[in-house]
């Protein structure tokens, strides 16, 4: 854990510096009394948002809403700290359509309470007077310190209800004088007014975001066309800023602003650790629970950003606490965050990654405010927010959802209950309703061609159960114990190998999977390179080049050597696939996960080391085939041959991370279909798909135009972006570009070799030809499967949805037919899942494609993205809500 900083203890420059958005744990001790009194002035003595009446002794304030109105109660609160120093002063929250609560930090000085109310309240007025002209702005917040992307031909910029809080706020600061001048330079500081620096942030063609003094210059203008008082505010400010006590005033307040946030990243992870272990210990209580058929209320039913972002802006108030069962519970087997990558940075940068209720934002984690949210930032803020909230998660991985009316055993259902849960281990769940915010689903898995199976044999990893083909096609299954199966192969079996039926009657429905979710290859040989024997690692039973078996006696040495036989008189066998870990003394098996003494491959004795084991598993990881999101550049040796497979955006971030060093990277994408659409010009220093275009529709000789639309191939999967052409660092830059060779020539084969890499295998004609390539890494990143185990429309199984309309008809979400039953996020938007809208899918589909079009540069037409969905999710729960 980094060590916490020492900031300024006390004073102005402090107290500027914090503001509304840090300065909620400025007392030394609660003072809910002052907050009151400070609440009370403000609401009896203004100012409030156009049109609101106030009840300053019940602390409520009415705002118009068109015909109706909705009731604002504001209520002083002890801030969740978790051991930080920062908090915000106020936060805003719909309790429901037409009530809502702004909660004030009891530990705020009494000035930024009146600062934080003013903005909370305008930020709700806003919402309210949108809902009243059935229109919702999806706008994020651009009066925030660094880059800003939303800027239109005349230099301005939307506004979001957030930013029109912060204006007003800033009004009663320049319009108070004397003291509050300090605190309304902080104040300006904070949304941006002053960026400082004249570099232009990374463009491209229809992607120009702005940063430092131009971003400033926008801001200032969109503020000064507002209304006469936010261009006073603004004029106040500059005037202040253009003196020298106020521009030493400034360079103070940004010093602090700056150790502030440094000190929050150094205390965060710490945090999010002790979150995590309460998860762990919870377990066991909700397991009791779970085994008397406790109901619970609401789950939120996954872990990621938009579990918590749910879980933010849901009001659980009506749930009954009874027990150890909390009224709204996660259910995810991990965090679901790209946390885990360090400083590598994300499609979109902060103004695009907002997370709505959250205390604190990306940007309050980034290192540099005008770059993109990097992994770390992200993963932080996503973190803190579910740790301050006290989001208490159960870990499991689910397996199915179902409604009780769908049920056909609902005699053991408990009272209460509207839904089932049934997790991997089979454990029942019930809830009264559920958010199923699980995301995309598991990764795609490659599968092999169809039309190359004929004597092959695949094996389920898992279970020991394998399908033969024949020479004519026709599969033949086998047990464990290699004997001929007639009997039904297990689910998982079936799924992973494409089988249906069983005995005379299995049949090949799809071609197998070449690996199965973990990443191990179902093609379980392990064959020797050099001459392409191969060897069973359950049997024992070797196999020359054409797959004939063979006496291991009748062959050389070195080979049985290679192919895992011990010299003696019985030829003592090991797995070829033990990787040795040379410290210990130990070696595991990449497949099974089994540990033996490398001298004779016995167990170890005593119990592994907790440090040895975590090398041991970093071999299995290494030893896999992995699917994107997994790798950091130092997680790859410097001389690797790594082969990714994918030519979206989730193959360029593994292109990125790999490349370096002495490393052969091969870049694999799918063939571009013809005709060919239109491609978007390149920046400076990066490949330019239109010079591409133009040069493959002049070419005349063969080869070279293949050769062309190899590398156009991987111009239409979505990856090339402005963050995927960053100089020397995107796939798409020059420098990056360069140093892979790209294919699409795409693996049919891959097994285990003896020498601990990969054999793949890809048809002719292409980049590379038929012939055999060997990689120490192989990363997929071809998608992810709705439809999979575990995925969303799998755990839906055949439900009926119907869509969650918003404001002005916009699409936000789906839910079943009763309403209990809500899917959110990136699952609402998966093709499998979109099939289950009735009626018209299709009319589902077409309109998240055209909500998506409509997102910022950098994240447009990004369906699953945060940009899409988290402003979706927080006007879901304040329209409609769960069925609590």
């Amino acid at each position: 854990m980094a060590r916490a900083l020492t900031c300024e203890r006390a004073g102005p420059i402090r107290h500027a510096a914090a503001g509304v958005d840090f300065g909620g744990k400025e007392l030394d001790r609660p003072d809910p009394t002052g907050a009151r009194r400070a609440i009370t002035s403000l609401l009896a003595n203004g100012p409030l948002p156009e049109g609101a009446t106030a009840d300053p002794q019940n602390r409520t304030v009415t705002l118009p809403a068109g015909p109706r109105s909705v009731l604002v109660r504001v209520e002083p609160v002890r801030m969740p700290s978790g051991g930080l120093p920062y908090a915000p002063v106020a936060m805003a929250h719909f309790r429901s359509p037409w009530a809502a609560v702004v909660r004030v930090s009891d530990q705020a000085a009494p000035d930024l309470v009146r600062t934080a109310v003013i903005a909370r309240l305008t930020e709700l007025a806003v919402v309210a007077a949108d809902r009243a002209r059935e229109e919702r702005k999806d706008v994020t917040s651009g009066l925030i310190d660094g880059l800003l992307t939303t800027v239109d031909v005349t230099g301005r910029f939307p506004l979001s209800p957030r930013d029109t809080g912060r204006v007003e706020a800033l009004k009663a600061l320049t319009e108070a004088g004397g003291a509050e001048n300090t605190v309304a330079l902080g104040a300006a500081a904070a949304m941006g007014l002053f960026d400082e620096g004249t570099t232009q942030p990374h463009s491209m063609e229809g992607n120009r975001p702005l940063a430092g003094r131009q971003a400033a210059a926008a801001r200032i203008a969109t503020l000064q066309d507002l209304d006469p008082a936010a261009k006073a505010a603004v004029e106040r400010v500059l005037e202040l800023a253009g003196q020298q006590p106020g521009q030493d005033t400034l360079a103070a307040i940004r010093r602090e602003r700056d150790c502030e946030r440094a000190d929050l990243r150094a205390r965060s992870d710490q945090l999010i650790t002790r979150r995590t272990r309460a998860d762990q210990q919870l377990k066991p209580a909700l397991d009791a629970e779970f085994t008397q058929n406790r109901v619970v209320p609401h789950v939120v039913a996954g872990g990621g950003w938009a579990g918590v972002v749910d879980y933010l802006t849901l009001e659980p108030s009506a749930a009954r606490q009874d027990g150890a069962m909390p009224p709204v519970l996660a259910m995810a087997a991990g965090p679901g965050v790209v946390d885990n990558l360090g400083d590598f940075r994300l499609t979109q940068p902060a103004m695009d990654m907002e997370l709505p209720e959250a205390p604190f934002q990306p940007n309050d984690f980034a290192l540099d405010r005008t770059d993109f949210v990097t992994s770390q930032a992200f993963g932080r803020a996503v973190g803190v927010a579910r740790a301050l909230a006290g989001m208490p998660t159960y870990q499991a991985d689910l397996a199915r959802v179902e409604a009780r009316a769908d049920a056909t055993d609902t005699a053991d259902w408990p009272t209460g209950a509207g839904y089932r849960l049934t997790t991997v281990d089979r454990r029942h769940i019930y809830a009264g309703t559920v958010d199923l915010v699980t995301g995309l689903g598991p990764p795609r898995i490659p599968d092999t061609d169809k039309s190359v199976l004929a004597g092959r044999t695949f094996k389920d990893p898992r279970t020991g159960y394998r399908v033969e083909f024949g020479q004519d096609g026709r599969p033949h299954a086998f047990d464990p114990a290699d004997r001929p199966w007639s009997g039904p192969l297990p689910e998982q079996t079936a799924w992973l190998l494409g089988m249906r039926g069983a005995g005379d009657t299995l049949e090949n429905v799809r071609p197998p999977f070449l690996l199965d979710p973990q990443g191990r290859p179902t093609e379980y040989r392990v064959i020797d390179p050099t001459t392409r024997y191969s060897v069973d690692p359950d049997s024992a039973k070797v196999f020359d080049p054409e797959g004939t078996p063979v006496d291991p006696q009748g062959l050389d040495a070195g080979l049985r050597r290679r192919l895992g036989f011990r010299p003696g008189p019985e030829l003592d066998f090991r797995d070829p696939r033990y990787l040795d870990d040379q410290a210990s003394g130990l070696s595991v098996n990449p497949v099974t996960g089994a540990v033996v003494r490398t001298a004779d491959g016995r167990p170890p004795r005593p119990p592994v080391a907790p440090e040895v084991r975590r090398r041991l598993d970093a071999l299995v990881r290494a030893h896999r085939v992995q699917y994107g999101g997994q790798n950091t550049a130092d997680a790859y040796g410097p001389t690797d041959t790594v082969f990714v497979v994918g030519g979206g955006a989730g193959g360029a971030s593994e292109v990125e991370q790999a490349t370096g060093h002495r490393r052969t990277v091969i870049w694999g994408a799918r063939r571009a279909r013809l005709p060919l659409g239109d491609f978007p010009r390149g920046p400076a220093g990066a490949v330019d798909p239109k010079d591409l275009k133009e040069r493959y529709d002049r070419e005349q000789d063969e080869e070279k135009k293949q050769a062309l639309l190899t590398d156009l191939s991987f111009m239409t999967g979505g990856g090339y972006n402005r963050r995927n052409t960053l100089p020397h660092i995107g796939a798409y830059s020059l420098d990056v570009w360069h140093k892979a060779i790209r294919t699409t020539a795409l693996p049919t084969t891959l097994q285990y070799t003896t020498d601990h890499r990969f054999w793949t295998v890809a048809p002719s004609g292409t980049t590379i030809p038929a012939q055999p390539v060997l990689c120490d890494r192989i990363v997929y990143t071809i998608g992810q499967e709705a439809g999979y185990p575990g995925g969303p429309a799998a755990l839906l199984g055949k439900v009926k949805l119907v869509r969650l309309p918003g404001p002005g008809g916009e699409l936000n979400g789906l839910r079943d037919e009763k309403g209990g039953l809500r899917v959110l996020g990136a699952a609402g938007v998966t093709g499998p899942v979109v099939g289950l809208v009735t009626p018209a899918p299709g009319d589902a589909k077409n309109q998240i494609a055209a909500q998506a079009r409509q997102l910022p540069p950098d994240a447009r037409d990004i369906q699953p993205s945060i940009r899409y969905h988290a402003q979706r999710i927080a006007e879901v729960n304040r329209t409609f809500g769960p069925a609590l």
